[in-house]
């Protein structure tokens, strides 16, 4: 593709055509819910637990409520991800297209 402009836009250069092709649906789905908001909830019930203690008695309220939080929050980070990556993809070929 290219050799200049920022170490993330060459990344998403080189990288962004094979996680495109597995679909919008899966990226979401694995690298926003899955990996973002299942780090996001372990994150949440080690520092909840190491506050409160783990056996404190609202322990497993609060991981109940933490868990669609965090997959909520997993969404949102995977569909903005999405579309700023695919913005900078589309700008980046267009940038090569009008000096090749």
């Amino acid at each position: 593709m290219t050799d200049y402009g920022s170490r993330a836009e060459r990344r998403i250069a080189a990288k962004w055509p094979a996680i495109r092709a597995r679909g919008m649906r899966h990226f979401v789905l694995v690298r926003g819910v899955a990996f973002w908001g299942g780090l996001m909830f372990v994150a949440m019930l080690a520092m909840t637990g190491l506050r409160l203690g783990f056996d404190h008695p609202r322990y497993p309220l609060l991981a109940a409520i933490a868990l669609p939080l965090c997959a909520i929050g997993g969404l949102a980070w995977g569909l903005l991800t999405w579309f700023l990556n695919e913005r900078i993809y589309r700008a980046l070929q267009q940038q090569s297209r009008q000096f090749p």
